[in-house]
């Protein structure tokens, strides 16, 4: 057992705190049919962070392509949603735990991080004990990945306009072939359902493009247009632009999985909605 633990902050709450209904749920998301064996190997992932009762098919979709496949670190970005802080936040432990059990993290490549970028990257426990859009992709990335993986965590704080790009410059000099990249964003918040729609379907065909100009423009666009209850096109843009940046300069080619709002969801308000996609980036 690891000594240096980060416990579970949303087990029980936005998935099952229970080892046996975990597996239950998730075999319930997963669509069991065996992958294309003509698809090459997936780079990179976008998926939502929203309970799983809302967001947890979606998310499935996404954790689909990469099921069985071995990857040497699983490199977790999001947007803090629990903290303020500036620059990127690395967590310190040595584990990250769940009701499934232990996932090390890449204490190499955090060193390398911390090295090339003291000023970007911070350790900070604190940034990362209460926040939940990275914990609640773990689970999946347990049932469906062979064992043996690393995790490194990143949570996006405040940084300046265009800072994904330093980010970007530097997991490009830290990571391997051997690695997945999965962004944690959920899509518009709090339209109605039918305004949804319409705004989430060019947000994941510009993410799918890797158009960060085009994303950044549509985003500008939504939020001077007022649609009513609308806050955000989208809530993780440093980590979606991340891979998005990374995809574009590798040559990579996206492909939009699955979407739904919470409207969707049993009893579901369709008046007041977020939204959730899945996306995944392969080479060309």
């Amino acid at each position: 057992m690891p000594a240096n633990v980060r416990n579970p902050a949303v087990a029980g709450a936005f998935y099952p705190g229970d080892p046996a209904e975990i597996e239950a749920m998730l075999a319930r998301l997963f669509d069991r049919k065996s992958p294309s064996p003509n698809h090459p190997a997936p780079k990179a992932l976008i998926a939502p962070h929203a309970g799983w009762s809302y967001s947890g098919a979606v998310a499935a979709a996404a954790f689909q392509t990469v099921e069985g496949r071995a990857f040497h670190t699983v490199v977790l970005l999001g947007n803090a949603h629990a903290a303020r802080f500036d620059g990127i936040a690395l967590d310190p432990h040595d584990a990250w735990r769940t009701p499934l059990g232990y996932v090390p993290l890449d204490a190499a490549m955090r060193f390398r991080l911390t090295a090339l970028d003291p000023r970007l990257f911070r350790q900070s426990g604190e940034a990362h004990r209460r926040d939940h859009v990275l914990e609640v992709q773990l689970p999946f990335l347990q049932y469906i990945l062979q064992p043996g993986f690393n995790i490194l965590p990143l949570l996006f704080g405040q940084n300046p306009a265009g800072g994904y790009r330093q980010c970007t410059d530097d997991l490009l000099s830290v990571m391997s072939d051997a690695d997945l990249l999965i962004a944690s964003s959920d899509l518009s918040h709090y339209p109605s359902s039918a305004d949804a729609e319409s705004l989430d379907r060019a947000t994941l065909q510009l993410m799918a493009a890797l158009d960060i100009a085009g994303l950044e423009r549509h985003e500008s666009a939504v939020i001077q247009c007022r649609v009513p209850g609308l806050e955000t096109a989208f809530c993780g843009p440093d980590a979606v632009k991340t891979v998005l940046e990374i995809g574009r300069r590798k040559g990579w080619r996206g492909e939009v999985l699955a979407c739904r709002n919470s409207g969707d969801a049993e009893g579901g308000d369709r008046s007041s909605v977020v939204s959730y996609g899945a996306l995944v980036f392969r080479e060309s």
